[in-house]
């Protein structure tokens, strides 16, 4: 469902609704979708499995192929006019919550609230959906799972934004240890909140329960938009960061396009290609203030692209999903995707620091 014609001039946050697979409550979701909507916010649903499927696409569908349309409903979020990029956040019920858990590692996700998140083996990832032994499955969602145990709860141990993480008192579809399996996950997200909707079903089937997680939700997501704005109003401040020429080097065209907007977001000039050879060309002696770049490129690397452009004596961050090594060059700085705008802020005045000051017009 696309979202309501969004506001061209004035900024505001977004939520991708992704609801669980065969929820028959889309008309609650639509509710939900226009209460947000009517509270600033821009929605998109996304449909799982979606109704224009043949009986023969919905039986071959993978996780594989449902995360891909979650990623690409949440490109098109982004590319919607008035939507802050750097305000995105998602709300997975169920298996929509399982794919949410993935999306976080995969693009810049501000905030995560997952109701009754499904967990999977990861075996099978490319396997029909349908396909899937839902007797093994019962049993897995009784184990006691760590970060390393599964793909799902490792995308969890790296998001670092806000969450909320609600669960079913009497759920025998995601029964409890797979919300304190999630919840254990989220040991270094910036802040956690869980609730537990005691004597509820998975699928919230009596009215007072759908009201008491909605209610959850929305003065949850409120809190967001609370400190969104007051992170704009703190923005306006007189003292203001240093402002930066930068290039960015990112091979993925989305997140390149993503990372380019959020920068300007943040008051700094960039630009980007999508290969080390190019950079090349393109860094210029005094054109640019520091190099931002992915370390897996294409060909040449970018660990192999800072060595190249050592001469020019600039700041170099890595932006990556690559654990940091345990030392890092001069002059050298480190983030880890999926990294949070506060995240990227801190690097960024970090590396200004090593900018000499000289009179430019940005």
């Amino acid at each position: 469902m696309d979202s309501p014609a969004a506001s061209t001039t004035v900024s505001k946050p977004g939520a991708l609704l992704v609801p669980g697979w065969d929820d028959n409550h889309r008309e609650r979701y639509r509710a939900l979708a226009d209460g947000l909507v009517a509270q600033g916010w821009a929605c998109r649903l996304v449909d799982l499995p979606n109704g224009s499927w043949s009986p023969a696409q919905r039986a071959a569908v993978t996780r594989e192929d449902n995360l891909k349309d979650v990623l690409a409903a949440y490109d098109a979020l982004a590319r919607e006019p008035g939507v802050d990029r750097a305000a995105i956040g998602l709300v997975g019920v169920s298996y929509g919550g399982y794919l949410a858990a993935f999306a976080s590692a995969l693009r810049p996700v501000r905030w995560l609230a997952l109701r009754a998140p499904a967990l999977y083996r990861d075996r099978g990832w490319s396997r029909p959906k349908e396909d899937l032994d839902k007797e093994d499955l019962a049993a897995y969602r009784l184990l006691r799972l760590r970060a390393e145990d599964n793909r799902a709860l490792a995308a969890c141990a790296a998001f670092r934004g806000h969450v909320m993480l609600i669960g079913s008192g009497s759920d025998d579809t995601v029964p409890r240890p797979v919300i304190e399996n999630y919840a254990a996950a989220f040991a270094h997200a910036r802040s956690l909140r869980t609730q537990m909707l005691e004597g509820a079903d998975h699928a919230l089937s009596h009215p007072d329960w759908h009201a008491d997680f909605r209610r959850c939700l929305f003065d949850w997501l409120a809190q967001r938009h609370a400190e969104l704005n007051e992170d704009a109003t703190a923005a306006r401040a007189p003292a203001s960061p240093r402002k930066l020429r930068i290039l960015v080097v990112e091979d993925e065209p989305d997140m390149l396009a993503i990372t380019l907007e959020l920068l300007q977001t943040l008051g700094h000039w960039a630009t980007g290609v999508r290969s080390a050879e190019v950079a090349i060309n393109r860094f210029l002696d005094g054109a640019f203030d520091l190099l931002m770049t992915d370390v897996n490129l294409p060909a040449l690397s970018g660990l192999e692209l800072a060595q190249k452009l050592h001469r020019h004596g600039f700041p170099v961050v890595f932006a990556t999903g690559r654990p940091p090594p345990s030392r890092l060059a001069p002059g050298t700085f480190w983030l880890q995707k999926p990294y949070t705008v506060e995240q990227l802020e801190e690097v960024l005045r970090a590396a200004a620091a090593l900018v000499p000051r000289e009179p430019r017009e940005i």
